[in-house]
């Protein structure tokens, strides 16, 4: 999807993707504190703020100068792609590291697989809410992602599963929008796959294969 807004709020402007962002990691971490124990909110809490934080100081590595030159930047500004994509891989791995402290159990497998997938179909369809893109991608991605969320958190317990068929649905839905395959979230998408099968292929090595 095309970011095509801008809101501001207060003295800050935001375009309406970050704007997403932000409502989406609010919606899912309050999901998983009603949903769930306490211990998988205060997982996602963390993982928001370091992402958060990877992506704002980011700025430093896609244009250090401008730091330099403006402090201030980078309370304004971000490292765009790159910080996005720094951000999601500096929290995967952050999450890995500290895989024996969670000791992810058979239970411990499903708020995994839903923070992973909410996180993506909330933040897609509020993007189409606050943007103006081709009405026939808006629809697409809408209708297909909430009907394959729903079927996939009712359904599908197994990590591995649904979090394959979750990607496979987005990168179809993916075809359908502007940017096609090539947008950030694609990428984004397959690097939370990445650590979902991680998880799960840790898990069963120490538990056993079921």
């Amino acid at each position: 999807m095309i970011n095509t807004e801008w809101y501001s709020i207060r003295a800050l402007t935001l375009p309406a993707t970050a704007v997403a962002l932000l409502i989406t990691f609010f919606i899912v971490w309050l999901i998983l504190r009603v949903q769930f124990s306490k211990k998988w909110s205060e997982v996602y809490a963390d993982a928001i703020f370091t992402f958060l934080i990877v992506w704002k100081l980011s700025l430093l590595v896609t244009d250090f100068k401008a730091v330099v030159n403006n402090p201030m930047s980078l309370l304004y500004f971000n490292g765009g792609t790159i910080g996005v994509y720094l951000g999601v891989i500096v929290v995967s791995l952050q999450i890995w590291r500290k895989r024996h402290n969670l000791q992810f159990e058979k239970q411990d497998i499903i708020p995994c697989s839903w923070a992973i997938i909410l996180t993506q179909s909330i933040y897609q369809m509020i993007v189409v809410l606050l943007n103006d893109n081709t009405t026939s991608s808006e629809i697409i991605t809408l209708v297909v992602l909430s009907v394959l969320t729903i079927i996939i958190l009712w359904k599908l317990a197994a990590m591995k599963q649904a979090l394959l068929l979750y990607t496979v649905g987005y990168l179809i839905v993916a075809l359908f929008q502007t940017l096609g395959i090539w947008q950030t979230t694609v990428g984004v998408s397959v690097v939370l796959l990445c650590l979902g099968l991680a998880i799960q292929y840790e898990r069963i090595n120490v538990g056993g294969k079921e």
